[in-house]
């Protein structure tokens, strides 16, 4: 059977860092802190994305320059 998890590789001095802001933060483990922020800036990257597109589409049409 297959997982929907799969494994990243980390230097170890920067997985202890995570480890200890991760404490710190409440998180129950280093992989939900890591998850958390990982998605967090995914969504950001997706809406400058999309934003980018909007923009382009804006000027293909003529509404801005």
């Amino acid at each position: 059977m297959f997982s929907n998890n799969v494994k990243i590789r980390v230097k170890r001095t920067l997985h202890e860092r995570l480890a200890r802001i991760a404490e710190v933060g409440g998180y129950s483990s280093v992989d939900e802190f890591i998850v958390h922020v990982l998605e967090k800036e995914a969504g950001r990257l997706d809406a400058s994305q999309d934003d980018a597109e909007v923009e382009k589409q804006l000027r293909g049409l003529g509404y801005i320059e």
